[in-house]
C-alpha cells in the first residue's frame, strides 16, 4: 500500500509533502476559489498530509468549518485555528455521509486506491446540493510517450510499478467522464503539466524537489521489482536535479464539479 512505501514516519516525508503543497497548491487555491463558495461553508479535505489546503481553507474562510481528514494526522502542521478539526478517516471504508458538505477536495489519493469509483461515488453523496468537488489526479500518460526516447521510457517504467502495486497513474484523464457518468454536473477539468527546474523559489523547483525525494524513496523497490535498471533511475535523478535543466515533468488533472441540485 501507499502508506507502507512512504509513510508519515520517513524522515524525509515532512519535506516532500511541503514541497508537494508548494508545487500545487495555488492550482488548487485557483480552483477552490473559482467556485465562490459560502462563507460559512463547510468542508471536507481528504488526505489532508501536511494539511496546506484545510489551513488555507480555515485561513481564508475564518466562517467556514473545516474537517482535515487522513489516515495518519501525525504530519498536519502545527496551528490554532478553531474552525479547524481533524479526523482520522480511511476514505476506503469511510461512511462519508449524505449531504453533509459544500466542498469536498482530495489531491494525489484517489489513484493509489482500487476502489477509486466507488470512492468517487461516495464523496457526491457526501455534498450537499449544489455542494462543489475538488480534486486532482495524476495523469501521465502524455509524459509516458515524449518529450525524449528516454524520459519516455523512465516513465513507462514508472507506471508499471504503479499499475503492478494497483496504483493507476493516468486516472487523472478519466476524471472528466467519470464524474460525468456518476452523476456530477458543472464539470470544468484543467490539465497541468510542471516544467522541472531545481533552481530557485517556484512551484516548478518544489516539483522538482517531490520528484527527487519520491524516487530516491522508492529507489530500491522501483530497482527491485525489475522496472528499471539503477542506471536508468540515476539519470533521471540527475535530469530532476538539474538546476539549469528545464524538463516537462508529469502532468496532473485538476478538475471541479458539483452535486446537482436536484439528482436525476
Amino acid at each position: 500500500m501507499y502508506e507502507d512505501l512512504l509513510p508519515h514516519t520517513l524522515p524525509s516525508e515532512t519535506k516532500r509533502l511541503d514541497q508537494m503543497g508548494r508545487a500545487h497548491d495555488p492550482d488548487t487555491q485557483a480552483a477552490i476559489r473559482r467556485l465562490n463558495l459560502p462563507s460559512a461553508s463547510t468542508c471536507l479535505d481528504i488526505g489532508t498530509g501536511r494539511g496546506s489546503v484545510a489551513i488555507w481553507l480555515a485561513q481564508t474562510m475564518p466562517d467556514a468549518k473545516i474537517v482535515a481528514g487522513d489516515l495518519d494526522l501525525s504530519s498536519v502542521r502545527q496551528n490554532d485555528l478553531p474552525n479547524l478539526k481533524l479526523a482520522k478517516m480511511d476514505v476506503r471504508t469511510e461512511d462519508l455521509g449524505e449531504g453533509l458538505y459544500d466542498l469536498v477536495h482530495c489531491r494525489a489519493v484517489l489513484c493509489f486506491l482500487p476502489t477509486r469509483t466507488e470512492i468517487l461515488d461516495r464523496i457526491r453523496r457526501a455534498l450537499k446540493p449544489g455542494g462543489a468537488f475538488v480534486v486532482t489526479e495524476m495523469d501521465f500518460g502524455p509524459i509516458a510517450s515524449g518529450p525524449s526516447r528516454f524520459w519516455a521510457s523512465f516513465w513507462t517504467a514508472y507506471l508499471e510499478n504503479a499499475a503492478a502495486q494497483d496504483w493507476d497513474f493516468e486516472f487523472g484523464g478519466q476524471l472528466p467522464r467519470l464524474l460525468a457518468g456518476l452523476g456530477f454536473a458543472e464539470i470544468d477539468a484543467r490539465y497541468v503539466q510542471p516544467i522541472l527546474n531545481h533552481a530557485g523559489d517556484t512551484p516548478g523547483a518544489a516539483e522538482a524537489e517531490t520528484w527527487s525525494l519520491t524516487l530516491a524513496t522508492l529507489a530500491s523497490k522501483l530497482i527491485d521489482n525489475g522496472h528499471m535498471p539503477e542506471s536508468m533511475l540515476r539519470e533521471a535523478l540527475e535530469i530532476i536535479r538539474n538546476p539549469n535543466a528545464w524538463t516537462a515533468g508529469p502532468g496532473f488533472m485538476v478538475a471541479t464539479a458539483r452535486r446537482p441540485t436536484q439528482d436525476a
